[in-house]
């Protein structure tokens, strides 16, 4: 199913930021989100998330509802792996430890993957404050896609990534979400057509 979002609004300091917005993204898709810098882009994501409350509205997941006039799922049981511009590291545990947070044990296979590819094997050890803001963000990637989410959601998360560093992380993410089968929502400057990273469809909050 994927997630369907109804009518959502929300409004911050009696200021309309997002009005009666409706989409739907299906499993297995990349949605671009766009608008203009303060159109709620960031919102959005963190209405989504359970971290901000809409006005009104509706988000269910994969038949799970989030959100709806009666209901408010609380973030940790909204199984998302969610991607903060300030990457929102765990400051008192290292690399590795940010990374597992809500890894299963069973995902040995996919937490190598995920640290050769986003080259961190030698950063493990490191405290976040130790590392680099290309380091951090790519410790963020990891984390997000270990916990398996059924939803993923990225603020920018390729803003700190050379080059190279972008191109295998979007591989990753990619393969995770086709692997997974869930739909990834997308806020991102770092997007060109010759990254070889597809987005299915955008959506503008415009």
């Amino acid at each position: 199913m994927g997630i369907v979002v109804k009518d959502l609004s929300f409004s911050y300091k009696k200021l309309s930021i997002i009005e009666n917005f409706s989409f739907l993204v299906k499993k297995k898709e990349i949605v671009l989100i766009k608008g203009s810098s303060g159109q709620g882009k960031s919102s959005l994501l963190n209405i989504i998330s359970g971290l901000k409350k809409p006005d009104s509205g509706s988000i269910t997941c994969n038949n799970v509802v989030f959100n709806d006039e009666n209901i408010f799922l609380e973030p940790e049981k909204r199984n998302i792996g969610y991607v903060f511009q300030d990457f929102a590291l765990f400051p008192h545990i290292n690399a590795e430890s940010n990374i597992k947070y809500a890894m299963s044990a069973n995902d040995v296979d996919l937490f190598d993957e995920a640290i050769n590819s986003l080259s961190l094997k030698d950063h493990l050890q490191k405290m976040p404050h130790e590392l680099s803001g290309g380091q951090q963000q790519r410790v963020a990637i990891a984390r997000s896609l270990l916990r398996r989410p059924s939803l993923l959601l990225l603020d920018e998360p390729f803003s700190n990534l050379d080059k190279d560093n972008k191109i295998r992380a979007q591989e990753l993410i990619v393969a995770v979400i086709n692997k997974l089968e869930i739909p990834c929502l997308l806020v991102s400057h770092e997007i060109s057509t010759s990254d070889g990273f597809i987005i299915d469809h955008e959506i503008s909050l415009n």
